[in-house]
């Protein structure tokens, strides 16, 4: 299954809860395909779609499934202790 990175911000903007990939007519996305299952990702969480194509703006868009979403483990580098007196 592809990963791809993605900004899940783009769920909000039309169609609603549509995650969006890329630019409108830019293809700079590895090879894909209509249908195909994929896992997508910010960094922090992560959750498995179906690819959708819209051939009239050459635009890749993924419908997530919402039982797959989960949290990805923070990097060790990230965590910060609290400061004790």
């Amino acid at each position: 299954m592809q990963r791809i990175f993605v900004d899940f911000n783009t769920m909000m903007s039309e169609p609603v809860d549509i995650v969006k990939l890329g630019v409108e007519g830019v293809n700079e996305l590895p090879p894909l395909y209509d249908g195909e299952r994929v896992l997508l990702t910010d960094g922090e969480m992560e959750v498995e779609g179906t690819l959708i194509f819209l051939p009239e703006r050459s635009y890749w868009m993924a419908r997530p499934d919402d039982t797959t979403w989960r949290d990805l483990p923070l990097p060790p580098d990230t965590i910060v202790e609290a400061h004790k007196p």
